[in-house]
C-alpha cells in the first residue's frame, strides 16, 4: 500500500485513474520492464568500459616501439607486469610513480637473482635504459616554450660573440621582464652591457637539455639586495642540445689519467694503442654526473678532444673507473676551470653504480 500510495499521489490524474486496477497493474508492469532494462544496460555498458581498459599485449607492444623502446625492452616491460601484477600496465609507458616504483622493486629483486654477475649487471642497464628512453621522450614533451617560465635561481650562461661565457642565476621573473645576477669576470668586475644591447643566453632544462635564445638589456638594479640585470622576454627559444641522460649534482674527488695513443707500424700492419700516463695523475672534484659523462672542476685546463681515465666514487665504497673525451673546457676562475667529459667506456656494472647514484630508486 505504500507504493500505491506514493504512485497515487504523484500520478493521479495524469498518467492513469486510481480506481481503475487494471490500469495500475499495466503501469507497474511498464515501469518493472523499465527498470529491469536500466539495470541490464548498465551492466552490458560496465562489461564494455572493461574490456576496453583490458591489458593488450599488442596494444602494448604498438605503444611501447611507438616511443622507441626495443624488443628487448619491451619483452622485460612485459615480464614486470606478470611479475608484480602491475593494475595500470600503461602507466609503466609514461614517466609515471609507477613506472619508478616497479622499476625500483625490479633492481632491489635482481640483486637476489640467481646468475652470473655479467646477467645480473645487463639486467641492471636495460632496466635504467628503459628509464631513461621514457625520461626523454616525456623532455620532448615539456619543453621550455618562453622565459616566463624561467624559475628563480635557475642558472644561466651568458654567451658573447667573441666566445666568452660568463655564469649568473634569476633573480626575479615578472609579467614585462626578468633578472638575473650581474656577472663577473675573471678579476671579479662585474660585467655590465649598455642599454639596448643584444645578448645570448643558454640554460639548462630540468631534465638536460640545452636551451639558447637571445634577450635585450632593459637596465641594472638591485633585487632582494642582489645587484641584478632586467632582460626583455623572450617567447623565441630553441632547443641547441639534448642530453640523453638525467645529470645529478654531485661533489665528489675525483681522479683522471692523461691518455696517450701510440701508433706503431705502417700501412695494413698500423696499429694503435691507448696508453694512460699513470704518473700524470691530476685530482679534481666532480660537479654532475650522468651515464653519459660527467663535469669536473680542477686547477689546470684541459684541451678540447684530450682523451682522460677517470676513476671516483659516486657513493663511499663504490669505485667507478670509466673513460672519456674532453668536450669543454672553460676557465671559470682564477683558480678553477670547469670540464666536461663525455664518457667513451664503461663496464655494465660501472654504468649501473653511475644510474644508481643518479636516479636512486627507492
Amino acid at each position: 500500500m505504500p507504493l500505491m500510495m506514493l504512485l497515487q499521489s504523484r500520478f493521479q490524474g495524469q498518467l492513469f485513474t486510481p480506481s481503475d486496477p487494471k490500469q495500475n497493474l499495466i503501469f507497474l508492469g511498464i515501469m518493472f520492464g523499465m527498470m529491469v532494462l536500466l539495470i541490464v544496460g548498465n551492466k552490458l555498458s560496465g562489461q564494455g568500459n572493461e574490456k576496453s581498459k583490458r591489458y593488450s599485449k599488442r596494444a602494448f607492444r604498438k605503444e611501447a616501439s611507438r616511443i622507441g623502446l626495443n624488443k628487448r625492452q619491451t619483452l622485460l616491460l612485459e615480464s614486470l607486469i606478470k611479475t608484480y601484477h602491475v593494475a595500470k600496465p600503461f602507466a609503466l609507458l609514461s614517466n609515471t610513480r609507477t613506472l619508478n616504483n616497479t622499476l625500483g622493486q625490479a633492481l632491489r629483486d635482481i640483486s637476489h637473482m640467481e646468475a652470473p654477475p655479467s646477467v645480473v649487471e645487463e639486467r641492471k642497464l636495460d632496466i635504467y635504459r628503459i628509464k631513461q628512453r621514457i625520461e626523454r621522450v616525456f623532455a620532448e614533451s615539456n619543453q621550455l616554450s618562453d622565459t616566463k617560465r624561467l624559475k628563480l635561481s635557475q642558472q644561466v650562461t651568458f654567451k658573447m660573440p667573441n666566445g666568452n661565457r660568463y655564469s649568473s642565476v634569476i633573480t626575479a621573473v615578472l609579467k614585462e621582464f626578468y633578472c638575473a645576477r650581474i656577472p663577473l669576470n675573471k678579476n671579479g668586475t662585474e660585467i655590465r652591457w649598455k642599454k639596448g644591447s643584444r645578448v645570448e643566453v643558454l640554460l639548462w632544462g630540468s631534465d638536460g637539455e640545452e636551451y639558447t635564445f637571445t634577450t635585450k638589456v632593459l637596465g641594472y638594479n638591485s633585487v632582494k639586495g642582489i645587484t641584478s640585470i632586467f632582460l626583455q622576454h623572450s617567447n623565441k627559444i630553441s632547443r641547441s642540445y639534448q642530453r640523453r641522460f638525467r645529470r645529478k649534482s654531485i661533489k665528489r674527488p675525483c681522479y683522471f689519467f692523461p691518455i696517450q695513443i701510440r701508433i706503431t707500424g705502417r700501412g695494413k700492419r698500423e696499429k694503435k694503442e691507448a696508453i694512460v700516463l699513470k704518473t700524470k695523475g691530476r685530482m679534481g672534484t666532480i660537479i654532475d654526473l650522468s651515464a653519459g659523462g660527467c663535469a669536473i672542476q680542477t686547477s689546470k685546463p684541459f684541451n678540447k678532444g684530450e682523451l682522460i681515465k677517470l676513476t671516483f666514487e659516486p657513493t663511499k665504497g663504490n669505485p667507478v673507473v670509466t673513460y672519456g673525451k674532453i668536450v669543454d673546457s672553460r676557465v671559470q676562475s682564477r683558480i678553477y676551470t670547469s670540464v666536461h667529459i663525455m664518457f667513451t667506456r664503461a663496464s655494465s656494472k660501472n654504468l649501473n653504480r653511475i644510474n644508481e647514484y643518479v636516479y636512486d630508486f627507492e
